[in-house]
């Protein structure tokens, strides 16, 4: 800060940071102050209010600003790059060149209506059809995102989107995704395909402990208790990273931190293929079990059933099924829901969410034995 006599008369000047661009400043001059207590305390005003009554910044501007500071707001890397591709195919066109003094209710209603009627083109489909209500609220909420955090730099001083009602497309079939997973015998047939002892591996092994493909990447053998036969379940890759092809993160949820019981066929296997990797160059117990000092690749894993799969002739299931696949197994076996809940990560309240239609059809199973039990001839 800097007061001095100007003429006659006392002024102020001086430069002023501006806040959230780093490195960048406003100059600033005034004169025409009788007294130099008149011209101090001008500019000390000026400060407060230029330091507390910001520009009013556009809504793409936000999302800069969240972008830089992520790391304040507890969000992942991933879930940070999945936001902003919503916010540039669905948001942005609309609200990017809003000041978010003009992002009211009125403006997310409009924007609403906006993706409702958008047709999307469906390339493998060659047609238009518009955007599911799935959709249109889950952009709805990353709007929200970003506008709960302008409420608390405290840029806005509420955010609309509370005001604006989820959209329910009522002429919308709501069928429930099948969920698609292969029986003990069905993969029985994939896997004596599978002629290749890395691949051949890898797929036991998601068969056989229900893991995520993206908990899977990030095993080391330092997870691998051979000893109490156990693994360990702490982390997680993501290839959704700007800073590398692939990053190792948390895994998705408290309840997918576990250490799950490992079957003696399965450390077999693991015991083996750690006899050969000791003998590569510069190996440590870091090594990725299924990779090296880089994990297995997702398109590889993908592309690689895939192609295992033509060739014994079983129907396609992603990755992912594998999981399905245990979890169904150890559900028509009869082992005890927290048992499951546990070796998979899950709430048994999402166990039987996601599995509803193996319970259903164990039901069925359930009241045909209480008939034929229970008939009196």
């Amino acid at each position: 800060m800097s007061v001095f006599k100007d003429g006659n008369s006392w002024a102020y000047k001086g430069k002023i940071a501006i806040p959230f661009e780093p490195g960048k400043y406003k100059s600033y001059y005034k004169r025409g102050f009788s007294k130099k207590k008149d011209a101090q305390r001008a500019e000390q005003l000026f400060r407060d209010n230029f330091s507390t009554h910001q520009k009013d910044i556009t809504f793409d501007e936000l999302v800069n600003l969240y972008r830089a500071n992520y790391r304040t707001q507890n969000v992942k890397e991933s879930t940070l790059i999945g936001d902003e591709s919503y916010y540039r195919l669905h948001i942005q066109p609309v609200l990017g060149k809003y000041p978010l003094s003009q992002v009211t209710t009125q403006a997310i209603d409009l924007w609403k209506s906006y993706m409702i009627k958008k047709p999307k083109t469906e390339r493998k489909k060659n047609k238009n059809e518009y955007y599911s209500a799935t959709t249109i609220n889950h952009a709805k909420s990353v709007i929200s995102k970003y506008l709960s955090y302008a409420v608390r730099l405290g840029f806005i001083s509420y955010n609309p989107c509370h005001n604006v009602p989820s959209y329910q497309n009522k002429e919308e079939l709501k069928e429930k995704q099948e969920i698609k997973f292969w029986e003990v015998n069905e993969f029985k047939t994939f896997i004596a395909s599978v002629d290749e002892k890395r691949w051949n591996d890898i797929f036991t092994f998601l068969f056989f402990t229900g893991l995520r493909e993206s908990e899977m990447f990030a095993l080391s053998w330092r997870d691998v208790d051979f000893q109490k036969c156990t693994l360990r379940i702490n982390k997680s890759i993501t290839y959704k990273t700007k800073a590398a092809p692939w990053k190792i993160t948390t895994p998705k949820n408290e309840n997918s931190i576990r250490i799950i019981d490992l079957q003696d066929t399965l450390l077999d296997r693991l015991k083996n293929r750690l006899e050969k990797e000791k003998h590569k160059d510069g190996f440590t117990l870091d090594y990725f079990i299924f990779g090296d000092i880089k994990p297995v690749s997702r398109s590889d894993l993908a592309r690689k059933m895939d192609y295992f799969i033509r060739l014994s002739g079983v129907s396609r299931i992603t990755p992912h099924g594998l999981r399905h696949s245990h979890a169904s197994f150890l559900i028509k076996s009869k082992i005890d829901d927290s048992l499951i809940a546990e070796r998979l990560g899950h709430t048994v309240a999402e166990l039987r969410k996601t599995y509803a239609h193996i319970y259903d059809s164990m039901r069925q199973d359930m009241k045909r034995i209480l008939d034929e039990t229970c008939k009196i001839e």
